[in-house]
């Protein structure tokens, strides 16, 4: 079956949800994840939006990454999610339709998702899908791990890309950024939205990669700015290294290696939650400039920092631990 073409009016970005989901394992003790911050946690995403529905029967907490993707308000995206990283820890991958994961309240009413499910016949994580808009164009924003997930080389998978979606969405032209990926060793889950999100038409917020650029000689926060200009967004960075004295400020540098985490916010529409790592000064500095990033000029998002220190959900992810997310990748939001 043949879906209507997918255009820049209709195409459900962050800004366009206004409902979302997170998973009943959200305050049940698992790995790094204790009972306590947990609890928290649940209680401060319920109060930023008090009609959150619970997942039931999922297998881990990571509900952005194994529920379909929105793609209209009727027209969702499935997939096969089978990530490498937890391939020791094959209890902790959910299928949604084949573990039957539903709301609370359709369960108690004996509904299910009423929306139509576009396969598409690749490996995928919903993290590592960004939906934005550039030239008034639909666009999707991945990180290239994929490439290595589904074995196929860029310029093969550009234009199968292409082909699916004309065919199976009308003639639909989607946009495809592919970022530079630092490999298993430095970035085990490669998610897009560890690394940037979209603001508006032709603008898109990247995460402090310029901090890292500096600080261990990298290129990988240049390079995807490229690409990003390449497809026609302008890029803003959050930074800070040069508001922290990294040698002096003890606890800022012990939680550099996670600051990554601030562009890994909860959006609902027009509202962003910001993740905080329990640093005052540097939680502060993270939401004033996601805030200015948002708000120079004409005022498109109410920013707030989340009152949870967490600072444990988002250390690197382990074989026993399957942590290493924030916000974004601990809740599912949709659009109608």
């Amino acid at each position: 079956m043949i879906m209507e073409k997918i255009t820049a009016n209709i195409f459900v970005t962050d800004n366009r949800t206004n409902k979302l989901y997170i998973s009943s394992l959200i305050d049940r003790e698992n790995g790094a994840l204790d009972a306590r911050v947990r609890s928290k946690l649940k209680l401060s995403i319920l109060e930023f939006s008090p009609n959150c529905e619970l997942l039931v029967n999922t297998r881990d907490v990571w509900a952005r990454d194994y529920m379909p993707i929105q793609l209209t308000e009727n027209i969702f995206l499935g997939y096969t999610y089978n990530p490498d990283y937890l391939e020791d820890n094959p209890e902790c991958v959910t299928n949604w339709q084949l573990h039957n994961v539903h709301t609370q309240r359709q369960l108690v009413r004996n509904e299910s998702f009423d929306f139509y499910l576009k396969q598409m016949p690749i490996i995928l994580d919903g993290g590592n899908v960004v939906k934005a808009i550039v030239n008034n164009k639909p666009c999707i924003i991945m990180c290239e791990k994929i490439l290595i997930e589904n074995n196929v080389l860029e310029k093969d998978f550009r234009i199968w890309w292409e082909r699916w979606w004309n065919d199976n969405f009308s003639g639909t032209d989607m946009g495809l950024v592919l970022l530079p990926w630092e490999g298993s060793d430095l970035n085990p889950i490669g998610h897009a939205d560890g690394i940037v999100r979209y603001i508006e038409d032709g603008r898109v917020l990247m995460t402090n990669y310029v901090d890292f650029d500096k600080r261990y000689k990298d290129d990988y926060g240049a390079l995807c700015k490229k690409k990003l200009e390449e497809a026609g967004f302008k890029v803003q960075s959050l930074s800070y290294l040069d508001k922290f004295n990294y040698e002096e400020d003890k606890l800022f540098r012990l939680l550099f290696k996670h600051s990554w985490c601030y562009i890994n916010y909860l959006q609902e529409g027009s509202r962003i939650l910001v993740p905080s790592l329990g640093y005052e000064p540097l939680d502060k500095e993270a939401l004033r400039q996601i805030d200015q990033a948002f708000n120079t000029g004409k005022h498109i998002a109410d920013v707030q920092l989340i009152d949870v220190d967490m600072t444990s959900i988002v250390e690197d992810i382990g074989a026993e631990l399957n942590s290493g997310g924030a916000l974004n990748c601990l809740t599912w939001t949709t659009g109608a």
